[in-house]
C-alpha cells in the first residue's frame, strides 16, 4: 500500500460487554449520519422516522449516552446544517473528546474551560472502536500573551458508512459558533496529498481574503509539509499584516 493511503481502520475484535452497547450507531445517529452523507437508502428501519435536524438542548432530559449523540444549540443563531456537522464531528471525534483543544479560565474563585458542558456526558458504548487520526495541528495567531487560536484536524473513519470524516476542532465557539464540525467526508483508499488536502485547504480558503496566513505548525500529523500546503493559499494579508493586492480587489468591491 503507498505511504500516501489512508488505511481503514479495521473493526475491533474486543467487542465491548455491556448492556446498553450499540453495534454501530443508534437510531438517531443513523438519521444524522445518513443526512450529513446523504445516504438516506442506508438508513434502518428504525430511524426512517426520526428528523435528524431535530435540536436538543442541553437542557432537556435526553441521555446521549443511552440514546446516541444528537444535535445541539450552539453559540448565536446557529443554522440547522450547522448543528448536522457539529453532531457528525462529536460522534467521529467521541473516542478522543478527552484531548482535543480546550481554553480554561478562572472568574469568581472557580476554574472553567470550555469543554465542560461537552465532556460531561457519558458517550455512547459500541461494538468498535475506531479512533481518529490526526491530520494535523496549527495555531493561526497569538492575540495576545496565553490566547493563541489553535485548530486541530482529524480524519475518522465511520463503519457503515464507509467514509471518512475530517473535522476541525477549536478550544472556542468563537469561530463556528461550535467547538468541533465536519468539514468533509471522502471515500476509502482517500491519498493525504489528494483529496485531503483538498479539504483542509478548502477550509483556509473560505476565510482567506480576510486574514493572514497561519502563524505556527503545532504538529504535523499525517502531513508532510503543512507549510507547503500554507504556501498555496490566496491569503488577504502577507506575514507582516500588509493588505495583498487581493485584499485590495475585496475591499474595492464592497465600497
Amino acid at each position: 500500500m503507498s505511504e500516501s493511503r489512508l488505511p481503514k481502520t479495521n473493526k475491533s475484535s474486543n467487542r465491548l460487554k455491556a448492556k446498553k452497547v450499540v453495534e454501530y450507531f443508534h437510531p438517531r445517529e443513523h438519521a444524522i449520519l445518513a443526512e450529513y452523507f446523504d445516504m438516506q437508502k442506508k438508513l434502518p428501519k428504525d430511524a426512517r422516522k426520526i428528523d435528524p435536524l431535530e435540536i436538543i438542548p442541553f437542557e432537556d432530559d435526553y441521555d446521549e449516552g443511552e440514546h446516541g449523540i444528537v444535535c445541539r444549540p450552539g453559540r448565536g443563531d446557529r443554522s440547522q446544517y450547522e448543528a448536522i456537522i457539529n453532531a457528525v464531528a462529536r460522534i467521529s471525534l467521541a473516542p478522543i473528546r478527552s484531548s482535543l483543544p480546550v481554553w480554561g479560565g478562572y472568574s469568581n474563585g472557580e476554574v472553567f474551560h470550555t469543554r465542560q458542558k461537552e465532556n460531561s456526558g457519558i458517550l455512547p458504548l459500541r461494538s468498535f472502536r475506531s479512533d481518529p487520526v490526526l491530520v494535523l495541528s496549527i495555531n493561526w495567531a497569538d492575540s495576545g500573551p496565553g490566547f493563541s487560536w489553535p485548530v486541530y484536524y482529524y480524519i475518522s473513519w465511520i463503519p457503515y458508512y464507509e467514509r471518512y470524516v475530517v473535522t476541525a476542532s477549536y478550544d472556542s465557539d468563537d469561530v463556528e459558533g461550535y467547538l468541533d464540525v465536519a468539514i468533509g467526508d471522502l471515500p476509502e483508499g482517500v491519498e493525504i496529498e489528494g483529496d485531503l488536502k483538498e479539504v483542509i485547504i478548502n477550509h483556509w480558503e473560505r476565510d482567506a481574503i480576510y486574514l493572514q496566513g497561519w502563524a505556527d505548525c503545532i504538529n504535523e500529523g499525517i502531513v508532510k509539509d503543512p507549510w507547503a500546503w500554507r504556501e498555496e493559499i490566496n491569503w488577504g494579508y502577507d506575514d507582516q499584516g500588509n493588505e495583498t493586492s487581493l485584499g485590495c480587489e475585496e475591499g474595492e468591491k464592497n465600497d
